[in-house]
């Protein structure tokens, strides 16, 4: 299957997917293709992962159906994917009107910052919060431009994976 993959800061891949003997997959990605096996480590989203003969743990967390964090070597990736059929129908459909956002913690870990606060305008990818996990630190980043109308969270709080840390509204128009 092919799929459409489009990172925060607006870089887009094409993505297809074949199954092959085994559990292994061959995957192009932009037209080239590399060789790939993924075995879920504990079913709750870690994998490790053999791609062109090099391996990877990975965990892929889905934040809703198209949202997904990816991370990987203690890099984390914010991606939104699109099937064939998605990405067909919101060319026809345009993009509508912008949308609320709930921001969630990607994963559990401990608030260390907060870099915005109710009533702040933001843009998308603009980061919103650190959170500190196994001593690494990870910046939380809003998807939409919008307004910060809830913080649901304060320094020094501990959050689990999936916790809303912050509502958006769309921002207002020009």
């Amino acid at each position: 299957m092919k799929y459409f993959l489009e990172s925060k800061s607006g870089r887009t891949f094409e993505v297809e997917v074949n199954e092959l003997a085994d559990e292994a997959m061959s995957v192009t990605i932009d037209g080239r293709e590399i060789s790939a096996d993924f075995i879920d480590v504990d079913r709750r989203g870690q994998y490790a992962a053999v791609l062109d003969w090099c391996s990877f743990a990975a965990s892929i967390e889905e934040t809703d159906e198209q949202h997904l964090t990816v991370n990987i070597a203690g890099e984390s990736f914010e991606m939104t994917a699109y099937d064939e059929r998605e990405r067909a129908a919101q060319s026809v459909a345009g993009q509508g009107a912008p949308k609320a956002e709930l921001i969630k913690a990607s994963m559990p870990g401990l608030i260390i910052s907060l870099s915005t606060e109710v009533g702040a305008v933001l843009q998308a990818g603009e980061s919103v919060a650190v959170l500190e996990a196994m001593k690494m630190q990870n910046e939380v980043c809003c998807q939409n431009d919008g307004v910060v109308v809830e913080v649901l969270v304060a320094v020094g709080d501990n959050v689990e994976a999936n916790q809303p840390l912050m509502r958006l509204a769309p921002p207002p128009e020009s």
